[in-house]
């Protein structure tokens, strides 16, 4: 049976914060005695700690474990640590009484792998799980997390594989999405982070058959260099990479939404 590494960390998290409001700092030795798990595997529950503080932009609260060297090792990358003080002031000055353990979800017997399964093979369930998860930070990490799975870890209009630079991109916007469109993995386009920005502000879109679509493919508004029309006005009308499985693929009406909010005509 594979190790939940989120129950880990749900234990884990108040470990830390206690450590975080007096202001001290805890070894990896230290921090696997108080929730019964050997040193060696400590950075596989930081790694989930620390992926979930990146996601919901709060302090490094990772920084507080050290090695022998009294820093963190060489999995920690949520802080530049030439400023390790700095970082540690961060994290002892924040108000962690303000978050909730956003690992709760895990004492009912979900792990991370557990709802990104659910989430892929049947995105109905999607409403479910975001009822069942409390945090932001982590319902985002699991949309993306699904996305990976069902584009194959490839992005949607170029095939980029470099997976840090790919993002789950909403197509009905999570402020105006419903709790279960929010989490619904056809609701989403695995996208590198520019073509995120272009699609988000309603430069670049894909139609209801799928293709891409682009606000100025005859590059009327300026000049474009070699790199820009490849990126932009290239991409007009070529088909966006889809998801094997038909039941991940984007919804038509997901995308006739989008199209109203930003204020697409195709007509």
């Amino acid at each position: 049976m594979a190790i939940n590494q989120v129950e880990r960390a749900f234990h884990a998290w108040p470990v830390l914060i206690a450590v975080a409001n007096k202001r001290k700092i805890i070894t990896y030795g230290e921090l696997g005695a108080a929730i019964g798990v050997h040193h060696r595997a400590i950075r596989y529950v930081l790694g989930v700690i620390q992926d979930y503080c990146l996601e919901a932009n709060l302090p490094p609260l990772t920084i507080l474990i050290v090695n022998s060297s009294g820093k963190p090792g060489t999995g920690f990358i949520a802080y530049n640590l030439r400023n390790f003080e700095e970082g540690l002031e961060e994290v002892w000055g924040f108000d962690w009484k303000s978050i909730k353990n956003p690992f709760e979800f895990s004492q009912l017997g979900d792990s991370y792998q557990s709802l990104v399964s659910s989430l892929s093979k049947d995105p109905d369930s999607a409403g479910d799980i975001y009822a069942k998860v409390k945090s932001r930070g982590i319902k985002q990490l699991l949309f993306r997390q699904a996305l990976l799975k069902a584009y194959k870890e490839q992005c949607a209009f170029t095939e980029l594989s470099f997976v840090s630079g790919l993002e789950a991109c909403h197509i009905v916007p999570w402020a105006v999405a419903s709790d279960t469109e929010r989490l619904d993995v056809r609701n989403g386009i695995l996208i590198n982070s520019f073509h995120h920005k272009l699609f988000d502000q309603g430069l670049i879109t894909i139609s209801t058959s799928y293709e891409i679509v682009f606000y100025d493919p005859k590059q009327k508004n300026g000049e474009y260099s070699k790199l820009d029309r490849a990126l932009t006005s290239k991409l007009h009308g070529q088909k966006m990479q889809l998801p094997f499985r038909l039941n991940q693929r984007p919804l038509p009406e997901y995308i006739s939404r989008h199209h109203e909010i930003i204020g697409w005509d195709f007509k």
